[in-house]
């Protein structure tokens, strides 16, 4: 592939590349996670300069937007893409074109004009098959931005916000123009293997498309452990240099990317046996220290609860804190913390002290009224200790006949299981 030229470009050589037409259209395919399938193509340009350089297109619309062009280069680089497109859907009808378009000149004068309708009608191409990529940051003039985006998605088009998580995102926009696209942006997926919080930030962004009807996309994908980091934690649609690199439309191939894919998936379904196999063994080992633990309580009276939890934490390494409520969820014990003698105080952690109410918490609640006899949460983050944890709750009786909970919070160091 040709290397972009990286030395300035003028004005006059601007003008000349609009002249000229000097635009070179190429296509990254984008794969779908559910059929495993090539679905369509993001249509990528480059600026060919008088004397043969390659231009990649930040430097093209940086001068573009200092000299008053950007809407005329925009024009030329959509109705490029559209043209070479349209040849494309020729053999491949069901093909979703993905057009990023300049949304930083919209205004009440550009909105209403059709420009964009017509282009897309004249090449042939119905809007269905067209996503409109938004850089949602990018856009001033939010009131023309809806406006722009609901007659669009009237006429059948498909919108989709690019780059989300990257620089300033405003994420009141996906409220507001309700994507049917998230694309999240290369600087959460790079690492996303290694690093826990990209994941959870990519895992929190699928649930929100998922709660809104939206599907994300993983862009940027480079390596294998990337893809299926993002499989696992709920990616929709993939695209990236893993996958496929950019090339013109003659040169699509779908076979080796969906192939990826197809092995990614199985990596990731053997990922999931696994997860299994080992949530299963921890849940034994959770309820086995529960049944340890209630063996020392059931019988005692509740002043001495605080003293059989002390003499059970010393057991368990596992544990990070023990505390029980009552039927009415007030906490009948301090919380009984490993180390907690020598433990560094952090101000924003608070361990709940005897007679607090905790009947608004999920471990109490789920029990209460219920045919449940024991509970054990998602992980969350302990207010007593700041740790990452799971709670499990668990019915037993006092020698007084009243029902108690016992809770155990239990270190969580891999969110996965």
């Amino acid at each position: 592939m040709t290397h972009c030229s990286s030395a300035p470009l003028s004005l006059s050589e601007l003008k000349e590349i609009i002249a000229a037409e000097g635009i070179i259209v190429h296509f990254q395919q984008i794969l779908s996670t559910r059929n495993h399938s090539v679905i369509g193509c993001e249509g990528l340009i480059r600026g060919l300069s008088p004397d043969g350089r390659i231009l990649p297109p930040l430097p093209l619309f940086d001068v573009a937007r200092r000299h008053g062009l950007t809407l005329e280069l925009d024009r030329l680089c959509r109705e490029k893409v559209l043209s070479s497109f349209s040849k494309l859907l020729d053999s491949k009808k069901n093909y979703l074109l993905f057009l990023n378009l300049e949304t930083s000149f919209l205004s009440s004068e550009t909105v209403g004009s059709g420009y964009f309708l017509d282009q897309v009608l004249r090449n042939g191409i119905p809007p269905a098959n067209v996503v409109i990529e938004f850089v949602e940051s990018r856009t001033a003039d939010t009131g023309a931005l809806m406006r722009f985006v609901n007659a669009y998605s009237e006429c059948g088009f498909n919108i989709a916000l690019d780059d989300v998580g990257a620089g300033h995102s405003n994420f009141d926009r996906i409220s507001l123009l309700r994507p049917d696209i998230i694309k999240v942006d290369r600087s959460i997926i790079s690492g996303i293997a290694a690093d826990y919080f990209k994941q959870e930030i990519f895992r929190s962004l699928a649930n929100l498309s998922q709660s809104i009807g939206s599907l994300i996309l993983a862009e940027g994908v480079e390596t294998r452990e990337e893809a299926l980091c993002c499989i696992e934690h709920g990616a929709d649609l993939f695209q990236g240099y893993y996958f496929a690199r950019p090339h013109n439309r003659t040169c699509l191939v779908s076979d080796e990317a969906e192939q990826k894919l197809t092995d990614v998936a199985s990596d990731y379904k053997i990922r999931c046996i696994e997860m299994v196999k080992a949530r299963r063994l921890q849940n034994k080992l959770y309820q086995k220290a529960a049944r340890s633990v209630i063996r020392r309580l059931e019988g005692k009276p509740p002043e001495a609860f605080e003293g059989a939890l002390s003499e059970a934490m010393s057991q368990f390494d596992f544990i990070d804190a023990l505390y029980i409520v009552n039927d009415e969820g007030v906490q009948q014990t301090d919380t009984v913390m490993k180390g907690a003698v020598n433990r560094s105080i952090n101000p924003l952690f608070q361990a709940a002290k005897k007679y607090e109410d905790l009947s608004y918490k999920e471990y109490y609640f789920q029990l209460i009224n219920t045919d449940l006899k024991r509970y054990t949460t998602d992980h969350y983050i302990s207010f007593a200790t700041g740790n990452l944890c799971i709670t499990l709750s668990h019915l037993f009786q006092g020698s007084n006949g009243h029902c108690y909970i016992l809770c155990m919070d239990f270190l969580a160091g891999d969110r996965s299981i």
